[in-house]
């Protein structure tokens, strides 16, 4: 049996796919893409959940243990998102 490393967002949306499916469980996952470039006005507008929902930013690079690592934000509004990426965007991290 092979395996392929694959991203969060790309198995949660096979799993949605083509395993969940019934109405229950579909379309619970939304995400947003943030790269160094995005412009967050523009990303609110195009998802005007990300303005009333709770959310959670962490990057999708296949990396262990990023909570320990301090790589993942919980519970943060959308200005909340802006300001921990601020922080750690585009900054080299030691994963051990």
């Amino acid at each position: 049996m092979s395996a392929k490393a694959i991203s969060e967002q790309t198995g949660k949306e096979f799993l949605y796919k083509h395993i969940c499916t019934s109405a229950a469980v579909q379309n619970r996952f939304r995400y947003a893409r943030v790269t160094a470039e995005t412009d967050f006005d523009r990303l609110a507008k195009e998802h005007p959940w990300l303005l009333t929902e709770r959310l959670v930013v962490k990057p999708d690079q296949l990396i262990k243990r990023r909570g320990k690592l301090g790589l993942v934000g919980v519970n943060l509004d959308l200005n909340g998102v802006r300001d921990w990426l601020k922080s750690r965007l585009m900054k080299e991290t030691t994963v051990r």
